[in-house]
C-alpha cells in the first residue's frame, strides 16, 4: 500500500510540474505577443509615388488596361451624378473631383506606362511598349486613353497649335516667342499646377506642373528617341524652340465636362 501511495503521489507531482511548465510557456507567449507594437499592413508603394522607370509594373499591358477600365468606371459614375443633380454647387464639386482624378491618373498611371516606348516620325502604336509613336500620336493617344472622345488620327496630324485649340479656348492658352527657358518655366509655375499641352516649332507634348517642379513629357525625336519625362529647364527641345504655345487643358471646366459627358471633340483643321 505504501508503494502504491508513493507512486500515486509521484504521478500527481509530475502532472503538477507539467502543468506549471505549460502555464509558464503560455504566459511567456502571450506576453511576447502583447508587448510588440501593432504592425500596420504596408501600403503598396506604387500607388503613392510616381514611378518613371521603363521597367515599372505600370508598363505591363494588362495593368494599363486595368488602369483605363478603372478610370472609365469612375468617369461613368461621376457623369451619372453630374447629370442627375440640379445643384450648381454640386456640379462644381463633381467637376473639381473629375479634374483631380484626371490629373492623378494621367500623371501617375498613364504617362509612366508610356515611358521608354520608342519614337518614330511615322509611329502610330496604340499600345505602350509595343511599336513606336510620333509626338502628335503620343498626345492624341494619351488624351483618348484618359477618356476624351478625340479624333485620334486627325488630331495627331495637326500643327501643334491646332491640337491645343481643338481642346481648349483662348482664356486657357498662352504663347511665348523667343522666351528664355527660365522665364517660360517661371510662367508655368505662376500659372499653377495642372497638365498642359505644349506646341513647339516642330514638336508637341505635355507640360506638367505638379506644384513643385515643371516637367516635359513627350515622345522625343532626339536621344534617347523614346517617350520621356524630363525637367523642363533641362529639355534641349524646349530650350531651342523659338515658339511655344501652352494650353492648360485641366483648367478648362468645359473640357472637363466634355470628358464627363463623353462629348466628341472635333479637330480644328489647318
Amino acid at each position: 500500500m505504501a508503494n502504491m501511495a508513493a507512486l500515486h503521489c509521484g504521478r500527481i507531482l509530475v502532472v503538477t510540474l507539467l502543468f506549471a511548465v505549460a502555464s509558464l510557456f503560455l504566459s511567456a507567449a502571450c506576453s511576447s505577443r502583447t508587448s510588440k507594437p501593432e504592425q500596420k499592413p504596408k501600403l503598396p508603394a506604387a500607388e503613392y509615388r510616381i514611378d518613371d522607370s521603363p521597367n515599372s509594373t505600370t508598363n505591363d499591358a494588362r495593368h494599363y488596361d486595368r488602369v483605363l477600365r478603372s478610370l472609365e468606371a469612375d468617369r461613368v459614375a461621376l457623369s451619372q451624378n453630374y447629370q442627375q443633380t440640379t445643384s450648381e454647387a454640386e456640379r462644381a464639386r463633381i467637376l473639381a473631383h473629375a479634374r483631380a482624378l484626371l490629373i492623378r491618373s494621367i500623371y501617375t498611371e498613364i504617362f509612366p506606362a508610356w515611358y521608354g516606348t520608342g519614337w518614330d516620325f511615322n509611329g502610330t502604336t496604340e499600345v505602350p511598349q509595343q511599336g513606336k509613336i510620333a509626338c502628335g500620336y503620343f498626345v492624341s493617344t494619351v488624351l483618348r486613353d484618359a477618356g476624351w472622345k478625340v479624333q485620334r488620327t486627325r488630331l495627331a496630324q495637326q500643327a501643334s497649335e491646332n491640337i491645343i485649340l481643338s481642346l481648349t479656348t483662348e482664356p486657357y492658352v498662352k504663347r511665348f516667342r523667343r522666351t528664355p527657358i527660365e522665364d517660360f518655366v517661371k510662367s508655368v509655375k505662376e500659372w499653377g499646377p495642372g497638365i498642359y499641352v505644349v506646341g513647339l516649332d516642330i514638336h508637341t507634348g505635355f507640360i506638367v506642373n505638379n506644384g513643385a517642379e515643371v516637367y516635359f513629357v513627350h515622345s522625343s525625336y532626339i536621344d534617347p528617341l523614346m517617350v520621356v519625362k524630363e525637367t523642363a529647364l533641362d529639355s534641349k527641345i524646349l530650350q531651342t524652340s523659338g515658339y511655344r504655345v501652352l494650353g492648360k487643358i485641366t483648367a478648362d471646366d468645359k473640357l472637363i465636362e466634355r470628358w464627363l459627358l463623353k462629348e466628341e471633340i472635333v479637330t480644328r483643321g489647318i
